[in-house]
């Protein structure tokens, strides 16, 4: 009983702390109350990486992606599971608007956080969900800075 409830509390945390996330560059995206709705994907959609598959390089979204950008939430890691966390961001991808609008969805540590988010000058290391209105490429990354982009995840949504 103790377990569950204490899990509960945890996944209501970790909720709340996405789903007040603001986006990080407001001429890209359309405001909007909270964050995505965590949805599974149905068993008809298929998900595929772009990243690189590259030795143990470490790798994030290059700036021009920043055209398809939908949204972005920035915040502490909130489990030490981080294949939940990066499945929870691709989740919220799909459950974005009707389901069709965002295409692909970056997790990762150690994200830079951008300048004006939330209205700090940004720079300091955090997880981060990055969500795009297409789907990406492994010419759409780059190599991030040695400590950046750390355990990165990124799943292209078919369905």
């Amino acid at each position: 009983m103790r377990t569950s409830t204490a899990t509960n509390l945890l996944l209501a945390a970790a909720l709340a702390t996405i789903t007040s996330a603001r986006p990080a560059i407001t001429s890209n995206i359309v405001a909007r109350a909270g964050g995505p709705a965590i949805v599974p994907l149905p068993s008809t959609c298929t998900v595929t990486n772009p990243l690189p598959t590259s030795g143990a390089t470490t790798y994030q979204p290059v700036p021009l992606t920043s055209n398809a950008l939908l949204y972005s939430a920035y915040y502490p890691s909130f489990s030490s599971n981080k294949t939940l966390m990066a499945e929870q961001c691709l989740q919220q991808c799909y459950g974005y608007g009707n389901h069709v609008e965002c295409k692909t969805a970056f997790w990762a540590e150690n994200i830079v956080v951008p300048a004006g988010y939330y209205g700090t000058p940004g720079g300091q290391l955090s997880t981060g969900c990055i969500m795009f209105s297409r789907t990406l490429t492994d010419s759409d990354f780059v190599a991030a800075p040695e400590g950046q982009a750390t355990d990165a995840f990124a799943g292209n949504i078919a369905c």
